[in-house]
């Protein structure tokens, strides 16, 4: 985490793990009337793909009082809505 783009950077810990069924997750966040979104994706399609497989997946993403992210705990089930 930093105060500019160019750093000097802290370690914060880990926001979101590698989901076990993929090689990796590629996360954005985007922020919709309102509230914060965080895009990723896992390997929950069952293709011939393998490890490389990917499904896309949006969950809320919510920050504590001193600005740092909460942890995202990847889910199944994803959103609702986004109202």
């Amino acid at each position: 985490m930093s105060r500019k783009v160019t750093g000097p950077w802290v370690f914060k810990g880990i926001l979101n793990e590698i989901a076990g069924n993929s090689n990796t997750n590629h996360q954005a966040i985007i922020d919709f009337k309102g509230k914060s979104y965080f895009i990723y994706h896992n390997g929950s399609i069952p293709t011939n793909g393998g490890s490389f497989r990917r499904s896309v997946c949006i969950d809320r993403l919510n920050y504590n009082t001193d600005g740092t992210m909460q942890r995202i705990r990847m889910t199944t089930e994803g959103l609702k809505a986004l109202n």
